[in-house]
This record gives C-alpha cells, structure tokens and sequence, in this order.
C-alpha cells in the first residue's frame, strides 16, 4: 500500500498474523467464544535518514 506523510511517499508494509485455535473458551457479555493464539512475525523496518529540528539521523 503506498501512502505519503507530509510529502514522502512511502510503502507500508503489514505483519501477517497467524490465529491458533486453543482449547479454552471464555465468556464476554454473556457470550461463550473459543480463545485463540496469535503470532505476529516480526517486520523489518528499513533505514531512512530523518531530519528532527534541522539534525539529520538514521531511523
């Protein structure tokens, strides 16, 4: 998805996230549901080179 913050345009990119079903239930608002474990692989974040207040820095 390409989106843009004050002019940059950037990729973002989205984590995929792995739901298990366990086998415990639980209970919300009176409603019994299967719990379930998710896993979220981690993202790599690229380098940028940033200006904060006129100094620049690698993200």
């Amino acid at each position: 998805m390409q989106l843009t913050f004050r002019g940059k345009s950037y990729d973002a990119s989205f984590p995929t996230v792995e739901a298990i079903a366990t086998s415990e239930s639980a209970t919300f608002l009176g409603k019994r549901y299967a719990r379930k474990q998710f896993q979220v692989q981690q993202r790599h974040q690229p380098a940028d080179e940033l200006t904060y207040r006129g100094v620049r820095y690698t993200h």
